[in-house]
């Protein structure tokens, strides 16, 4: 008997074999001030390889959320009503005991390395905290100071833990998160400058100047630093050019499927009907998030503030700081 003849074929012979899946080799550790979306840090949190430093808020002289506890649902609502009511809120940076517990978490899982995104430096001492404890780390720890905040540094760490996941290299991941963190506009609109004058990012004459003016600036950041943009002198047109500009961005990013994040402190119907707005009339392609705006961040700008980010670089850039004194 012929064996050719009478050998039955096996169908997964030459079946080409699945590659593994490539294993992280480097963690990516942000702190909350980037304003992850719930969902997409469902997903982090299934898959692992993320961190999220907490930066502790304090309300009455109470420090808001425990160090090192699990995230607070309520902490928003306690923010909201100690603004309305005026009670002082404060913000600090994360202590380097906080980081190093994590490094050291990630250090035992077995990562190889850990890239570390964070609040511009400008505005906070955050990273500075984390180059202290990456110190007492056997692993490299790169820090990457994003030089931006909410969902600007959000594209940062993503990036990075996205590029993490093909079984990337520090320097490599590193690289995106700086990169991710470049690439998107970010506007903020605060009706009042109370709470930034209180929390020292912008000098007092500013804010009595504008409130005497009725001034409702545009807020961006440039080099790391909160600057205006636009000085609209009533709050109608502060909101019409909020809308504008985040539209005009919206419609020039170069990214091919572009993510618009629009942040809101307390109005999320608010945030979502103006979001769907530009997106239909800008840039029908594009995925809208909505995202409320993280209590050290929120504790800074106040009552009714909301913020857009972009995701992608600008075709032609939308926002141009204005001079100082101008």
């Amino acid at each position: 008997m012929d064996p050719a003849v009478d050998q039955v074929a096996d169908p997964e012979a030459d079946a080409v074999p699945e590659p593994p899946a490539a294993r992280r080799r480097i963690a990516v550790v942000t702190d909350d001030a980037a304003a992850l979306p719930p969902a997409w840090l469902e997903t982090a949190a299934r898959e692992g390889g993320l961190e999220v430093v907490q930066m502790p808020v304090m309300i009455d002289g109470q420090i808001f959320p425990v160090p090192d506890g699990p995230h607070d649902d309520e902490i928003p609502q306690a923010l909201i009503l100690a603004l309305a009511e005026g009670r002082p809120v404060t913000t600090s940076r994360p202590s380097p005991g906080q980081f190093r517990r994590v490094y050291q978490r990630l250090q035992e899982a077995g990562y190889e390395g850990i890239v570390s995104v964070h609040l511009s430096a400008e505005l906070s001492g955050t990273t500075g905290a984390a180059r202290i404890a990456r110190q007492a780390i056997d692993v490299p720890v790169t820090v990457v100071d994003s030089r931006t905040a909410a969902m600007a540094q959000g594209f940062g760490a993503q990036k990075a833990w996205n590029v993490a996941g093909t079984g990337a290299g520090q320097e490599e991941v590193a690289a995106a998160a700086r990169e991710g963190s470049r690439d998107n506009t970010l506007l903020l609109w605060v009706p009042s400058l109370d709470s930034l004058r209180r929390g020292g990012r912008i000098a007092p004459s500013s804010a009595v100047l504008n409130a005497v003016l009725q001034i409702r600036p545009l807020l961006s950041i440039a080099d790391g630093k909160l600057v205006a943009v636009e000085k609209p002198r009533s709050p109608a047109r502060a909101r019409a050019r909020f809308a504008a500009l985040v539209g005009e961005a919206l419609a020039t990013s170069e990214h091919e499927d572009p993510v618009l994040v629009m942040h809101h402190l307390g109005d999320e119907n608010g945030a979502r009907e103006l979001g769907e707005e530009l997106v239909e009339a800008h840039r029908p392609d594009a995925t809208l998030v909505v995202s409320q705006l993280p209590p050290v961040l929120a504790a800074h700008v106040g009552l009714g503030a909301r913020a857009a980010v972009v995701e992608g670089p600008s075709a032609r850039p939308v926002l141009h700081p204005v001079p100082p004194g101008s």
